[in-house]
């Protein structure tokens, strides 16, 4: 399900070159500017991500499982609009994100939940009992 790909941060580095070089705001992702990062965990009974998004309530992130993939997209709006204040280094990313995980054949779509605690995203997707192991019937 969430096999390292050791290809994926010169894929990660094309894209914000790619980026840097086109249009401002637009990218293969739909116009998201950034991607969070994220830890994957697997458990006997559930699989788990931790993903990071520092200053964010959980109302300005949105979940979807579509299929079977999960989601996670949001904004992070700019605090440049401070009165009486000059930035002089703006180093945190702003501006749409999201991040696509693929879901194995046993992860539950349907009973997914997410909690976020200091900055940090977990999102939670039960694993469904093999097929059979369920009780007897006779």
């Amino acid at each position: 399900m969430f096999k390292w790909n050791p290809w994926a941060d010169l894929e990660a580095m094309r894209g914000y070159m790619d980026r840097l070089w086109g249009a401002p705001g637009a990218d293969e992702r739909g116009g998201c500017l950034w991607s969070p990062a994220a830890d994957v965990l697997e458990t006997p009974s559930a699989y788990v991500l931790r993903v990071e998004l520092p200053g964010l309530p959980l109302e300005a992130v949105t979940l979807e499982a579509v299929g079977r993939e999960l989601r996670i997209s949001g904004r992070r709006p700019p605090e440049r609009d401070v009165p009486g204040t000059v930035f002089l280094a703006v180093e945190r990313p702003q501006g749409p994100f999201a991040r696509t995980f693929a879901l194995p054949a046993d992860a539950d779509a349907e009973a997914v939940t997410a909690a976020l605690k200091d900055g940090l995203l977990t999102v939670t997707i039960p694993r469904k009992p093999p097929a059979g192991s369920g009780p007897l019937r006779g």
